[in-house]
């Protein structure tokens, strides 16, 4: 299983935090919050991957990785742009990834602003017998719901709709970012972009492939962890707070 952290979004809504540190590598409870996300990938067996870059952070993460990062194989791609309207979109990067490492083998795409305590062990296990996977959570708000991609899923679990940002969600239950693929799924990637579908959002991609091929949700359960989206300062100083509690260092 390879891995894709997406990280190359410019993070325009935190503001100054953003200004000169990539949104991944802003500090939570004193370490970078994309290692959060290494380190779950890896005690799931994840071993090499690729995190995907804007040309105006890459050298961050560059210097970043030269620290080390555990058993992890990752190789940092540098997808050329330098704005955020000027940006490949996630999908855009996804494709990128596939391409400039040449994955022909399950692969799981990660958001890299993904804050989480959950196990991936339990997804993967999911995903062998499924297929196709991706991981939803209730986050108990309409209007956190509202920001966010709603599945519908049938009783066996598969994905039978699915829409971003609906005005009225039909659940509270959300699509976080964390996505396990088949390796045909490289190629539909390449075909969704061909087709001129919008390349900025894994949801969209989500809400064209579950047409293509068999895609499955996976809900995590408040008893299993905790997700935290992070999009304003306030909630990145929450997120922040929260970690340190959890980890005694409050």
């Amino acid at each position: 299983m390879n891995c894709v952290i997406l990280c190359a979004g410019y993070g325009t809504r935190l503001g100054e935090l953003t200004k000169d540190c990539p949104k991944p590598l802003l500090p939570i409870a004193d370490r970078p919050m994309v290692e959060y996300i290494l380190e779950k990938l890896q005690e799931a067996g994840v071993r090499s991957g690729v995190l995907v870059s804007n040309h105006r952070f890459y050298q961050h993460f560059v210097r970043w990785a030269s620290g080390g990062v555990g058993q992890m194989e990752l190789q940092i791609i540098d997808d050329g742009t330098t704005t955020n309207e000027n940006r490949l979109g996630a999908i855009g990067d996804l494709d990128l990834a596939l391409r400039a490492a040449d994955i022909r083998e399950d692969f799981v795409v990660v958001n890299g602003d993904n804050l989480f305590t959950f196990s991936l062990q339990p997804i993967l296990d999911f995903y062998r017998t499924k297929g196709n996977t991706i991981v939803l959570y209730d986050v108990g708000s309409k209007d956190v719901a509202r920001q966010m991609g709603i599945a519908r899923c049938d009783d066996q679990g598969r994905v039978v709709d699915f829409v971003e940002k609906p005005a009225d969600p039909p659940s509270t239950c959300v699509s976080i970012g964390i996505y396990l693929y088949r390796p045909e799924v490289r190629d539909l990637v390449r075909r969704y972009l061909e087709q001129g579908n919008s390349p900025d959002r894994t949801g969209d991609f989500v809400a064209w492939l579950h047409k293509q091929a068999p895609v499955y949700g996976y809900t995590v359960s408040n008893e299993e962890g905790i997700w935290y989206d992070i999009g304003t300062p306030d909630q990145y100083r929450e997120a922040d707070e929260l970690m340190r509690r959890l980890l005694g260092r409050a």
